[in-house]
């Protein structure tokens, strides 16, 4: 058995990135040979000065990864491309699809784009053949697979994002503090001004609160002029973390907050679930079909960052409550677990393996 996954790579730590590599360990543990193609390689040394070029390390790309397929593909029984919208679908899923299946192969397109709907709406007609040419179409949730379903009429598996539980280990808290942490980009789509915005409010009710930022990304610079700004206290940006590091991180505080705008399938929130954080977040994308609110966690409109310092002070006021939601968290999580995901991703693969099942009723997480 053999499988090629077309991926970003890590650093940066972005969630496909840490997607593929999570499942290229998982994989090879279970006896599968793996092999990966970067879609985030570095150029050829001839042509490295050029990346300087706005646009123009995203062309070169673009040309350079015709012949890594064909030389790659060949090699394998399954190509595993992990997709996301925009140009990455174009210049990468597309000219993936189309050499693995004029090779023969069995091709998985395993769809991750948070701004689906968006994207099939302005470019459908041209991404449709990547989804009737796949021999599968997985979505980590049935938030993508309804879209993909009623826009392009194909069958869709869902495929939870996979979460390794043996990085991570649940604490209940004994009690709620204000330790508050967040762990994405530092970009607009994850909005963490209004994390910022939030954790003012809760800080001038608990002048004991404190935020950490786990990430990198263009917003860093203007984020920390704000809190500045702000003279907001106990803020740390931790830069980005590699993702071995994070578990220490999640045991040190004690709630999770999240302001993306646009979401599907989000790993940190699961891996803070994982840790037994409690979750106040948006409700963007895909997060309602994981979570529920009141019950897993506290949900609030996108950029409402007063929801979001109300969700803190709730969970706060309410330690019995919040220690409740992280406990049906955990479930959620654990769906996610990769005994579980295993079973379908092998399915998807055309593989037949006999796997002991570790099912557990009321958990969302696969079925959404």
């Amino acid at each position: 058995m053999k499988v090629l996954l077309v991926a970003p790579v890590v650093p940066p730590y972005g969630g496909m990135a840490l997607q593929a590599q999570q499942l290229s360990a998982l994989l090879q543990r279970d006896g599968v040979q793996v092999a990966t193609l970067a879609t985030n390689f570095m150029l050829p040394r001839a042509v490295r000065l050029l990346e300087r070029v706005p646009g123009l390390r995203t062309i070169l790309r673009s040309v350079l990864i015709w012949p890594r397929l064909r030389r790659d593909v060949a090699k394998v029984d399954v190509v595993h491309v992990m997709a996301a919208s925009w140009w990455y679908f174009f210049l990468v899923v597309c000219p993936s699809v189309l050499v693995a299946r004029l090779c023969g192969k069995r091709v998985v397109v395993n769809y991750r784009g948070g701004e689906a709907d968006t994207f099939f709406r302005r470019v459908g007609p041209l991404a449709a053949p990547v989804f009737t040419f796949a021999s599968a179409v997985t979505v980590p949730s049935e938030f993508l697979a309804s879209l993909i379903r009623r826009r392009f009429g194909v069958p869709v598996r869902i495929v939870p994002n996979v979460l390794d539980h043996s990085l991570f280990t649940y604490r209940q808290r004994a009690a709620m503090r204000p330790r508050m942490l967040v762990t994405r980009h530092l970009e607009k789509i994850y909005d963490i001004e209004s994390v910022l915005r939030a954790f003012q409010s809760v800080q001038q009710q608990r002048p004991d609160a404190s935020l950490w930022i786990a990430g990198g990304g263009s917003e860093e610079a203007r984020l920390r002029r704000l809190v500045s700004h702000w003279n907001l206290r106990d803020v740390r940006f931790l830069g980005e973390v590699a993702h071995r590091d994070l578990p220490a991180i999640y045991d040190q505080c004690d709630i999770y907050v999240n302001a993306s705008t646009v979401d599907n399938f989000p790993g940190a929130l699961l891996e803070a679930s994982a840790a037994g954080l409690v979750i106040v977040t948006t409700g963007a994308g895909g997060i309602p079909f994981i979570y529920d609110h009141g019950r897993s966690a506290w949900l609030v409109e996108t950029g409402d960052w007063r929801g979001l310092a109300a969700g803190v002070d709730h969970v706060l006021r309410n330690p019995a409550a919040a220690l409740e939601m992280t406990s049906t968290a955990r479930r959620v999580a654990l769906a996610c677990d990769w005994p579980e995901v295993r079973k379908q991703l092998f399915d998807a693969y055309g593989f037949s393996v006999e796997l002991p099942s570790t099912s557990l009723d009321g958990a969302r997480c696969v079925a959404g």
